[in-house]
């Protein structure tokens, strides 16, 4: 299914990523605040700092720029084995919850 405009429309997992991380943050920057969620670690020298999978170093924004490139969390599951879907649903949740209250 298409949009108007011949472009297809976006399952609800890329609309997300894009609010989250695409095409918002070329227009206008999104910071979510990560330390309220628990599948998060930073830490200072780790990876330069960013916002990882807890027990990983593998990038919260990773996921979302997959999901953004037409990825699928399976897909993601298996690329980044150490990352656990439950980690990956929270992940998720905590950006669309965060969206919502800015």
């Amino acid at each position: 299914m298409a949009t108007r405009w011949g472009q297809p429309k976006l399952g609800k997992a890329r609309m997300e990523a894009r609010l989250a991380f695409g095409h918002a943050r070329r227009h206008f920057p999104i910071m979510l605040n990560w330390s309220q969620c628990s599948a998060v670690e930073r830490i200072p020298g780790k990876v330069s700092g960013v916002w990882l999978f807890k027990g990983t170093r593998v990038p919260v924004q990773a996921l979302f720029e997959n999901l953004e490139s037409g990825a699928t969390v399976e897909n993601f599951l298996e690329w980044f084995p150490g990352v656990a879907r439950e980690q990956v649903e929270a992940v998720r949740e905590h950006a669309q919850r965060s969206l919502v209250e800015t």
